[in-house]
């Protein structure tokens, strides 16, 4: 479904209302999409016990205690917080970065029934506090949600302002009226797995064989095997997304919050028309150069990016 002129012109406003022209700040050499430097084995992974058994994640910590805050990616349907292996390295060499795989997803224990985005947060939020955050000796993260992530990091901080001390934001799928309308009756479905391997050749066609071809052939293979791994139920999470009262809950993220948008980003109008909705932003970074997936391809410029606003004045 293609954005029509009024709500492409309504998210403009939205965006430029706030938008500031940070591009001077960031070096020429990051603002081109580039195929991800190679990993350098500091990924290590863990679980943390939550609301439907355990909750896998992935981590990379710093070799120096910088004394940053750490952050929290929250990853995109259908995918694992392995979709945020690049830039987790990259962020990691200064502080704690973490990546969660979403009830259901990657390693994690799925629900027994499609929960509300209320309820997987909650979980998300029991799982930092399992792991020493919020209350603990640990203190606060950052949070960082990229599409599906774009409603989970926003609703965690609502509803943990204990636990969450600023919000980076790309990509958010704020669907409403007809647009919503057409978005459950495309999404809130079982997939159906089939003896022919359909399921296994739609995924792969969508994730490595229609990939951007800065990204090699093994990192496609990694996001289709990836986003089978859920099998018939990958639209539970979309259940959370396409009932969830954004409009609602966007308004309680009092932390400050910062908006990136790529202009190869599908959802950028969508962002931009959530911009409006928050009390506290502080950013709106449109950078036309970057790419859609720019945890992959442009690991530089998140870094970057994310650092003058996390290692900045709130």
């Amino acid at each position: 479904m293609q954005p029509d002129r009024r709500e492409f012109l309504l998210g403009s406003l939205a965006a430029s209302m706030l938008s500031t022209p940070a591009l001077a700040a960031l070096a020429p050499e990051t603002m081109k999409g580039a195929p991800p430097p190679p990993l350098k084995g500091l990924i290590r992974k863990a679980y943390a016990d939550s609301t439907w058994g355990q909750i896998h994640y992935r981590y990379v910590a710093p070799k120096a205690d910088a004394k940053k805050t750490p952050v929290v990616f929250f990853h995109p349907n259908p995918f694992s917080g392995a979709y945020f292996n690049y830039s987790m390295e990259e962020l990691g060499k200064d502080r704690m970065a973490i990546a969660f795989d979403s009830p259901g997803y990657g390693e994690s224990a799925k629900p027994p029934k499609p929960q509300s985005m209320e309820a997987i947060c909650d979980a998300f939020g029991k799982a930092l506090d399992n792991m020493g955050y919020g209350k603990g000796k640990k203190g606060q993260v950052d949070v960082s949600g990229f599409h599906t992530g774009g409603y989970i990091a926003p609703e965690l901080a609502a509803q943990r302002p204990d636990l969450v001390r600023r919000v980076v934001l790309s990509g958010v799928p704020f669907w409403e009226g007809e647009r919503l309308d057409s978005k459950r009756k495309e999404l809130l479905h079982e997939e159906p797995i089939t003896e022919d391997g359909a399921f296994f050749a739609l995924e792969w066609k969508r994730w490595a064989a229609g990939r951007n071809k800065m990204l090699s052939i093994d990192r496609g293979l990694e996001l289709a095997a990836d986003a089978v791994i859920p099998g018939k139920d990958i639209w539970y999470a979309y259940y959370a997304v396409c009932n969830y009262e954004a409009r609602k809950r966007f308004p309680l993220v009092k932390q400050p919050t910062y908006f990136v948008i790529p202009s190869g980003e599908e959802m950028q109008i969508t962002t931009r028309l959530a911009v409006p909705v928050f009390p506290n932003v502080k950013k709106v970074l449109e950078v036309p150069q970057l790419p859609h997936q720019i945890f992959d391809l442009a690991v530089d410029a998140v870094g970057q990016i994310y650092r003058e606003f996390l290692d900045g004045p709130a």
